[in-house]
Protein backbone atom coordinates (compact mmCIF):
# COMPACT_ATOMS: atom_id res chain seq x y z
CA UNK A 1 0.00 0.00 0.00
CA UNK A 2 1.34 3.53 -0.91
CA UNK A 3 1.64 6.61 1.66
CA UNK A 4 -1.79 8.62 0.48
CA UNK A 5 -2.61 11.61 1.42
CA UNK A 6 -6.26 12.68 1.77
CA UNK A 7 -7.18 16.41 1.56
CA UNK A 8 -10.25 17.54 3.32
CA UNK A 9 -11.83 20.72 3.80
CA UNK A 10 -14.39 22.29 5.95
CA UNK A 11 -17.77 22.36 4.00
CA UNK A 12 -20.41 24.29 5.52
CA UNK A 13 -23.63 22.93 7.58
CA UNK A 14 -27.03 24.52 5.84
CA UNK A 15 -25.52 24.79 1.97
CA UNK A 16 -22.78 22.48 1.49
CA UNK A 17 -20.31 24.89 0.38
CA UNK A 18 -16.53 24.68 1.04
CA UNK A 19 -15.74 26.99 3.93
CA UNK A 20 -12.58 29.51 2.74
CA UNK A 21 -10.55 30.36 5.94
CA UNK A 22 -8.86 33.46 5.10
CA UNK A 23 -8.05 34.50 8.67
CA UNK A 24 -4.51 34.15 9.77
CA UNK A 25 -5.53 33.04 13.25
CA UNK A 26 -5.68 29.24 13.79
CA UNK A 27 -9.38 28.33 14.58
CA UNK A 28 -9.89 27.01 18.34
CA UNK A 29 -12.74 25.26 20.09
CA UNK A 30 -15.95 27.92 20.36
CA UNK A 31 -14.85 29.49 17.39
CA UNK A 32 -17.59 30.24 14.93
CA UNK A 33 -16.66 30.54 10.76
CA UNK A 34 -19.12 32.66 8.23
CA UNK A 35 -19.69 30.72 5.28
CA UNK A 36 -19.15 32.84 2.35
CA UNK A 37 -21.60 31.67 -0.11
CA UNK A 38 -24.73 31.54 2.47
CA UNK A 39 -23.41 33.74 5.11
CA UNK A 40 -24.80 31.80 7.91
CA UNK A 41 -22.86 30.79 11.02
CA UNK A 42 -21.18 27.18 11.58
CA UNK A 43 -19.68 25.96 14.85
CA UNK A 44 -15.75 24.92 14.25
CA UNK A 45 -15.82 22.00 16.86
CA UNK A 46 -19.28 20.10 14.72
CA UNK A 47 -17.05 21.14 11.42
CA UNK A 48 -13.98 19.75 12.78
CA UNK A 49 -15.71 16.59 13.84
CA UNK A 50 -17.42 16.17 10.79
CA UNK A 51 -14.52 16.86 8.86
CA UNK A 52 -12.82 13.80 10.92
CA UNK A 53 -15.42 11.56 9.96
CA UNK A 54 -15.42 12.36 6.29
CA UNK A 55 -11.89 11.52 6.48
CA UNK A 56 -12.61 7.99 8.32
CA UNK A 57 -14.50 7.35 5.68
CA UNK A 58 -12.40 8.10 2.97
CA UNK A 59 -9.88 6.30 4.23
CA UNK A 60 -11.69 3.39 4.78
CA UNK A 61 -12.98 3.12 1.46
CA UNK A 62 -9.55 3.48 -0.03
CA UNK A 63 -8.15 0.83 2.50
CA UNK A 64 -10.99 -1.52 1.36
CA UNK A 65 -10.34 -1.05 -2.15
CA UNK A 66 -6.38 -1.91 -1.52
CA UNK A 67 -6.82 -4.87 0.19
CA UNK A 68 -9.14 -6.31 -2.35
CA UNK A 69 -6.91 -5.25 -5.27
CA UNK A 70 -4.00 -7.34 -3.40
CA UNK A 71 -6.45 -10.60 -2.60
CA UNK A 72 -7.53 -10.44 -6.49
CA UNK A 73 -3.62 -10.53 -7.21
CA UNK A 74 -3.35 -13.50 -4.59
CA UNK A 75 -5.74 -15.73 -6.02
CA UNK A 76 -4.31 -15.05 -9.60
CA UNK A 77 -1.33 -16.46 -8.97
Amino acid sequence: MENKEFHISLKCFFCGSDLNIVSKKECKSGDVLKCQECGELNDYDSLKDMAIEEGKAAFASYAKGEISNMLKDIFKK
